[in-house]
């Protein structure tokens, strides 16, 4: 069953924000759809960017358009915006630059990006390059980590050669054990960035694109209430 979200605001009299989430949904056999509407109020400051954060293959891109769509908001994948800088293909950037390069180029998208963006992101698998970055983003926005097994990536993004981290030295695809091998220990090494997200959504496969939306956006009406 797919589900459509809507947030509408108010001023009550008092100067007091209400938010509106209206849920609809589209049931096959029902003709037609059926509206239900939930008020909730709110403090004023509720971050109006939303940071996807996870692994490379988490399904960031495909999420975030999903909850973007969903919420009527701005979409930006941040690999956009470091070609845009760059002026070149993320391939490319690596090839001239290394990764050292890359992830200069990087930080400097994901902070312009934190500053005058308003809307869903998803951030690079790397983009969490610190303590620092993660605190800045956290206190910017709305951080949630997209949880997927690394036996689930794998079958995601081999053969990839758009992927640079994917690739020997010589520019050849690593060979399976290899890969793994490699991609286990980056996936240990940023964990513990990708964990201190304030929202923590499973993505293995067994659920459509569709059904994670729903989930991820039922987990921030109740964040946001929580909070």
């Amino acid at each position: 069953m797919l589900y459509r979200y809507k947030i509408k605001i108010k001023k009550t009299e008092s100067g007091q924000l209400k938010y509106q989430l209206i849920t609809s949904y589209i049931n096959p056999n029902i003709i037609g759809n059926v509206f239900s509407s939930v008020y909730m109020t709110m403090i004023s400051n509720l971050p109006d960017i939303i940071f996807l954060c996870g692994f490379m293959g988490s399904g960031k891109s495909t999420i975030g358009r999903g909850l973007a769509d969903s919420l009527e908001w701005p979409f930006l994948d941040l690999d956009d915006k470091i070609e845009e800088i760059a002026g070149q293909e993320i391939p490319e950037i690596f090839e001239r630059e290394g990764e050292a390069g890359f992830r200069t180029i990087e930080r400097r998208a994901l902070l312009e990006v934190a500053r005058k963006f308003k809307g869903v992101v998803a951030l690079g698998g790397g983009s969490l390059q610190s303590q620092h970055m993660v605190d800045h983003l956290k206190l910017k926005g709305l951080l949630i980590f997209l949880e997927t097994p690394i036996s689930v990536i794998l079958g995601r993004v081999s053969g990839d050669e758009n992927r640079p981290l994917l690739l020997d030295k010589r520019g050849n695809p690593k060979n399976k054990k290899v890969l793994e091998q490699d991609l286990q220990a980056l996936y240990d090494e940023r964990l513990p960035f990708y964990k201190q997200a304030v929202i923590n959504v499973a993505n293995d496969g067994s659920k459509s694109p569709e059904q994670i939306v729903e989930i991820l956006l039922k987990k921030i009406r109740n964040h946001v209430e929580d909070y």
